[in-house]
């Protein structure tokens, strides 16, 4: 990619485009020569010995045809380069953040969530998985006292050549060696397959003996299906026939295969011979080949063949629900390297022309969410039970685990409604049910009433029960039948701490005898 002076910070970007300016070719347009036409072994073998010598055009218009070209890497790749906008993403300020830094952190999350084209973006930088980098060039605007990006435009990876240090530059007629590209003019994401020199990376390199490979298969399977079934025509002529009887002949065989008639001279004969029948529907090297090259791309691609390729017998429904479209590792590493590129070469620019002094070692991050939320019934159920036996359990850690976000201050969050206290308003409904309708409660039941009323109010009623039921819910949960239900609470009952709750009962017991002898004087 272009190199930059780090110690130099950008002050604006330049009017207009560079690609505007620039000559790329002498009638100002890029026609593509198309290598992919009458493929061999050793025109692509020159035509990567090129790419490493710095031009690059006619390798990446190869990978542009095979791409094109042949269906099954064509969607393979277009599952890999989508699969990112299956992710949500973030703009998270640097750790112990000033308020300054969190207003930059603002700053840029209102840039990335104001572009409107930003799947656009998304898939343009992942590109560069196949062709090893993808270069885009950014058109800017002011307004309102800021620069901000307007366009982020792909531009063609053959219209560039690297350098001897692996800088890449863009082609030019008026200089050979191509020109520099302008500092905040471009985004060049170079995306990681392997450690090689740059004109070597990307997945078309391997990806392109695979379709050379299929694509002999399937050429040859078309010559072999044109000729399938039909006899093998051999004609014999005399020892003295001269040029003009061999051509007779020869046509005369030629006109049989195509047209069942045909004339020659006498004397000469036609045999036929039956066609070979080795090749069946089940059994053809053609298709074998063409099938191992469309699993092996697949696996390159996509990291697994499961959802690709599957062929009904090594792949279930089973298996291809555990594998994603994209390998997990591929898509992760995929996520991390592109919001690299959106930090350094989207977000860092942006702030460093309308804040001067941002600190590039201090920059608000973008990052794609890749996290996987665990199964949540099997953590509501197994978190309640570790917290019962004491498991302090940080509650940012749950959440990260489910992947719930922190609710922000006065946002509605969900509550469970449930009513207060059910067990003591079923008793009192209980209670209320024994004065007859109709009947005017005496005074000590009013007395009475007030009291029981209280003291189901009071919290530390529920307070004396909490022991209680807690030790009584510990022996139900490890018991798997009600047989061993009744034995766990049978044998747990002397232990049971319920002394304080022993007295306050005889207590409103002995109020509520004394209130009733007193009402039955009456």
């Amino acid at each position: 990619m272009a190199k930059k002076d780090k110690k130099t910070k950008p002050q604006k970007p330049e009017n207009g485009l560079q690609t505007d300016l620039a000559q790329i070719t002498a009638a100002g347009r890029v026609i593509a020569e198309h290598p992919s036409n009458f493929i061999t072994p050793a025109k692509m073998r020159a035509l990567f010995e090129d790419a490493e010598s710095g031009d690059i055009t006619a390798q990446h218009e190869l990978f542009a045809d095979i791409e094109e070209r042949d269906s099954d890497i064509g969607a393979n790749m277009g599952t890999r380069k989508r699969a990112l906008l299956t992710l949500d993403w973030r703009v998270t300020p640097p750790r112990n953040a000033t308020p300054a830094e969190e207003q930059l952190a603002e700053a840029a999350f209102e840039l990335i969530d104001g572009l409107t084209q930003f799947e656009d973006l998304v898939i343009d930088l992942m590109d560069a998985v196949g062709h090893g980098f993808a270069a885009l060039e950014i058109e800017w605007a002011f307004s309102d006292g800021r620069y901000y990006p307007t366009a982020f435009t792909h531009r063609p990876q053959s219209w560039f050549r690297w350098s001897k240090d692996d800088e890449l530059m863009l082609k030019s007629q008026d200089n050979q060696d191509g020109e520099p590209l302008w500092p905040l003019g471009w985004i060049v994401h170079s995306h990681k397959s392997r450690s090689v020199q740059q004109a070597r990376n990307g997945l078309f390199r391997t990806l392109a003996w695979l379709y050379m490979f299929k694509h002999y298969a399937v050429h040859d399977f078309a010559e072999f299906l044109e000729l399938y079934g039909m006899p093998i025509r051999i004609g014999k002529y005399g020892a003295g026939a001269t040029e003009a009887e061999k051509r007779t002949l020869l046509r005369a065989v030629a006109e049989i295969g195509h047209n069942a008639a045909g004339i020659m001279p006498e004397g000469m004969e036609i045999e036929l011979h039956q066609a070979a029948s080795g090749t069946t529907a089940t059994s053809n090297p053609f298709l074998q080949m063409a099938d191992w090259c469309e699993k092996s791309a697949a696996r390159l691609i996509l990291g697994q063949t499961l959802t690709s390729g599957a062929d009904g017998k090594s792949s279930t429904n089973a298996l291809g629900k555990v594998h994603n479209e994209v390998r997990r590792d591929l898509l992760v590493s995929d996520a991390k390297q592109v919001a690299q590129t959106i930090t350094q070469q989207i977000i860092l620019p942006y702030l460093q022309v309308n804040h001067p002094n941002t600190d590039p070692n201090r920059l608000p991050k973008f990052e794609f969410d890749t996290r996987e939320a665990e199964d949540i019934a099997v953590m509501a159920e197994a978190i309640p039970k570790l917290v019962d036996v004491g498991v302090q359990i940080p509650e940012s850690w749950v959440r990260d685990k489910l992947v719930i976000p922190e609710p922000a201050e006065g946002e509605r969050v969900l509550a469970r409604v449930v009513p207060d206290n059910p067990v003591n308003q079923a008793a009192l409904a209980a209670l209320s049910a024994r004065i007859p309708a109709g009947r005017p409660a005496t005074r000590e039941q009013q007395v009475l009433d007030g009291a029981l009323d209280e003291a189901l109010e009071m919290p530390d009623f529920n307070a004396q029960l909490n022991p209680i039921i807690k030790q009584a819910v510990a022996a139900l949960a490890a018991c798997e039948s009600y047989e061993e239900a009744d034995a766990a609470l049978t044998a747990l009952y002397p232990q049971l701490d319920n002394q304080t709750l022993r007295g306050y009962m005889q207590n409103a017991l002995f109020l509520s005898d004394l209130l009733g002898q007193a009402n039955a004087k009456h």
